[in-house]
C-alpha cells in the first residue's frame, strides 16, 4: 500500500515564517543553554569512556600479574 503524498511545502513556510517573525527571545535562549548542556554531556561521556577503559587495563594487568606469580608457585612447587 501506498501512501499518500502530504502537501507539506505550506507546513514548511509556516514554520519559516513563524521562525524569522519570532518575537520570543527566550527560545534562543533554551536553544543555547540545551546545545551547551549536550556538549558538556558528551565531554563527561568521553572522559567515563576513558577512565572505564583505564581500570579495565589495570584490572587485566593485575589478573596477568597474578597469574603469573600462580604459575611461578606451581612451578617452583613441582
Amino acid at each position: 500500500m501506498e501512501e499518500p503524498e502530504l502537501p507539506i511545502e505550506h507546513l514548511q513556510e509556516e514554520i519559516h515564517h513563524r521562525v524569522a517573525n519570532n518575537s520570543e527571545r527566550w527560545t534562543l535562549g533554551v536553544a543555547l543553554s540545551s546545545a551547551l548542556l549536550a556538549s558538556f554531556a558528551a565531554v563527561a561521556s568521553m572522559s567515563a569512556g576513558h577512565y572505564t577503559t583505564e581500570a579495565m587495563t589495570f584490572q587485566i594487568e593485575s589478573a596477568n600479574q597474578w597469574s603469573y606469580f600462580q604459575s611461578k608457585s606451581i612451578k617452583e612447587a613441582q
